[in-house]
């Protein structure tokens, strides 16, 4: 995901843990390499840079065949957002390959496989985020349903990729399960500016 008012790419990560004092107060996001990101402290998402844009749309130094660059909106409302028609924009299947690349998670995926995994990741939040808004209305039933400046809206993400759920952690260690290949925790917005993680 992205904000589609940002033409940043890359997904925040949280950064290791240190239990520093100083580290947990400044709230620095760091990308996959343990780089400081300059963040949107509104959406969690790197600030816009055309330049890693580019560069996220460029084939990988792996890469034996071209990918589109082509990004497609989301359904999923976009909280903090000027425009309160404004949504998240997913990443083009180019982009998400990079992003295996750069979590050195590619294994044997092969490119002509990509355009299937993003529309899966597209299919996967998009059904992940109508749990949220059933959630939201049995939690926050004065709600109304998303677009248009009522409802829940999606407001940031974290990637978290080695920090496990306490069902994946019960899962993977009591039932012997795989570990899961990623993880992404979501901040809710309400339509009173609440923020819910």
């Amino acid at each position: 995901f992205s904000s589609s008012s940002s033409s940043s790419s890359a997904c925040p990560v949280k950064a290791p843990s240190n239990n520093s004092p100083q580290q947990t107060a400044s709230n620095q996001q760091y990308d996959v390499y343990s780089r400081p990101l300059p963040l949107d402290p509104t959406n969690n998402m790197p600030l816009s840079n055309p330049n890693a844009l580019a560069t996220n749309s460029l084939p990988s130094a792996r890469q034996t065949a071209p990918l589109p660059t082509e990004r497609v909106p989301s359904t999923i409302p976009k909280g903090g957002a000027a425009d309160d028609t404004a949504t998240w924009t997913y990443p083009s299947p180019q982009m998400f390959y990079n992003a295996l690349a750069r979590k050195g998670k590619l294994g044997d995926t092969k490119e002509e496989d990509m355009e299937s995994v993003v529309a899966l990741h597209n299919n996967m939040n998009e059904g992940t985020w109508k749990k949220v808004l059933e959630w939201e209305a049995v939690l926050n039933p004065s709600e109304e349903g998303g677009k248009g400046g009522g409802g829940p809206k999606l407001s940031k993400f974290m990637g978290r990729p080695t920090d496990l759920s306490p069902k994946a952690f019960l899962k993977h260690y009591l039932l012997g399960h795989p570990l899961p290949f990623d993880r992404h925790d979501w901040t809710v917005q309400r339509a009173d500016g609440t923020q819910v993680p």
